[in-house]
């Protein structure tokens, strides 16, 4: 998962052709490590993440979902993580942290 011009996209679909002019970003991207993006902040302190399969996806679309909607309800969330699948069960620290990540950005 990349960001496009500032929306999540699948990065294993997407034609580099398609990128031409375009702004991409990768978790990598998001910030570093001497100033995090608060989502990863948040995800380090809520210990959102175990085995990092989903991680840079889930990242990417909260990113997007806390740039367009800086306050999102739950269920705006779960519907942003959806087309994530957390295999570990680390579902409920993964909202928290999303959570966690808007209140730091909305201070």
């Amino acid at each position: 998962m990349v960001l496009l011009d500032g929306a999540p996209a699948f990065a294993c679909t997407l034609v580099a052709e398609a990128c031409a002019g375009r702004t991409v970003v990768t978790v990598e991207g998001l910030g570093t490590p001497e100033a995090p993006h608060p989502l990863q902040s948040a995800f380090l302190a809520e210990q959102a993440g175990q085995c990092g399969y989903c991680l840079a996806g889930i990242l990417v679309s909260a990113a997007a979902l806390l740039a367009r909607d800086p306050a999102p309800t739950e269920e705006a969330i779960r519907a942003a993580l959806e087309p994530h699948l957390c295999r570990c069960g680390s579902h409920g620290r993964i909202i928290r942290a999303v959570q966690r990540a808007a209140r730091e950005i909305g201070r």
